[in-house]
């Protein structure tokens, strides 16, 4: 089982899974995306709103009646979305937003997938997160807050599950080539047009730096399929990592967050190019 399946790191999960043998359900919000997963072979369609207990219960419900005693394998939580902006102008409705789809959302599914997981052998559970798990960045104080809260989420589960149940992974990807840096584009934009002149005044440089650099960030990421790789091999080895870094920014991100200095590295990322910003886009 696949949530976030539409597109990006979801889409190319379920079709590298299907495309190697396995029997794969990929949980969409849309049926234009659900009837393009089901163009693959061995690939089936769930609409699945991980807000939505009832929406999870019915979508765990249907693999449970069509694998019954065989359980599921492997469960791949993808779902997810980024809300930024300045702290002082993000709403509280957005904050509960966020940690509802990226950090609710993630423990809900993992509740309702575990009756299925504990009936198959050596069952995996990954979780796709990001550097963000890692390395907080300006502007993004929502989303880096969500990714954060996984780590904490995962330790606490494993210690749960014990040395019998399920084996977790954390996938901290950097940037990836997906359709969400065209909504990340347009929420900047709107970003820097809704704040007041003193907002502007405050945060400006940050933000037309995040606007200018959305198109390099793009390019330059890795494509979903090298994150679909990873996610596969983790699946299968027999001692999965705990956490795994993909991308070359990643691994550089996180080596330098553990080797400076706290304060060098905050002027580092403060002055670094690399600063992002969105808004409310799906990821995935």
């Amino acid at each position: 089982m696949v949530t976030g399946a539409s597109t990006g790191i979801g889409y190319a999960a379920v079709k590298r899974l299907a495309d190697n043998g396995w029997h794969v359900w990929g949980g969409t919000r849309s049926g234009a995306d659900a009837s393009k997963l089901e163009r693959h072979d061995g690939v089936s369609s769930l609409r699945i709103e991980v807000t939505d207990e009832s929406s999870l219960k019915m979508a765990f419900d249907e693999v449970a009646a069509r694998r019954g005693s065989m359980g599921l394998d492997l469960l791949i939580v993808n779902a997810g979305i980024v809300v930024g902006g300045p702290l002082e102008y993000v709403s509280q409705a957005d904050w509960r937003q966020q940690l509802d789809v990226n950090v609710v959302g993630v423990a809900s599914s993992i509740r309702y997938a575990l009756p299925l997981l504990r009936t198959s052998h050596r069952s995996r559970i990954i979780v796709v997160g990001s550097i963000n798990s890692r390395v907080g960045l300006p502007l993004l104080s929502p989303y880096a807050a969500s990714k954060h809260a996984l780590v904490g989420l995962i330790s606490s589960l494993r210690q749960e599950l014990g040395p019998d149940g399920p084996r977790i992974t954390l996938i901290e990807p950097g940037a990836v080539q997906t359709p969400l840096w065209e909504k990340v584009e347009r929420a900047s934009h709107n970003i820097y047009q809704g704040l007041p002149t003193e907002g502007r005044h405050e945060y400006g440089s940050f933000l037309e730096r995040a606007i200018t650099n959305t198109s390099e960030t793009k390019r330059r990421g890795i494509h979903p399929d090298r994150v679909a790789t990873v996610i596969e091999k983790c699946a299968v080895r027999r001692c999965p990592p705990r956490r795994r870094l993909v991308g070359r920014d990643a691994r550089i991100a996180a080596m330098l967050s553990g080797l400076l200095p706290g304060r060098f590295f905050d002027v580092l990322v403060r002055r670094s190019r690399s600063v992002r910003i969105s808004s409310q886009v799906t990821d995935g």
